[in-house]
């Protein structure tokens, strides 16, 4: 018995390592896709607040008439944070529309 420990105590140290790094590998590979997914979803849920905030100021604006400077620089910030997430252009003409807009209320 002791000369087979002596002949494969090599081979059982390797083995050994290679099932606690495969068990490491595979623990933090689900972590890393648990943390990717929340990371997924959390983009999401703030690219669905930023479109919902940018329309509300562009209708706001619209129905207005005019667009100020605060409004004009927070629409411009909320857009650039919204395409930075991936948001695509379906907000874009709506922003174009109101950015056209005089940057000073009309007389009535």
């Amino acid at each position: 018995m002791p000369e087979w420990i002596e002949k494969y105590w090599l081979e059982w140290i390797f083995g050994l390592c290679i099932a606690i790094l495969t068990w490491l590998w595979r623990s933090v590979s689900a972590r890393m896709k648990k943390q990717q997914t929340e990371n997924a979803a959390l983009r999401d849920g703030m690219r669905s607040l930023l479109r919902a905030q940018i329309i509300a100021s562009c209708e706001r604006a619209l129905k207005d008439g005019w667009c100020g400077a605060r409004l004009r620089d927070t629409v411009n910030d909320l857009y650039e944070s919204y395409h930075a997430l991936g948001g695509n252009g379906t907000v874009t003409g709506l922003v174009t529309q109101t950015m056209g807009l005089p940057a000073v209320e009309p007389d009535e």
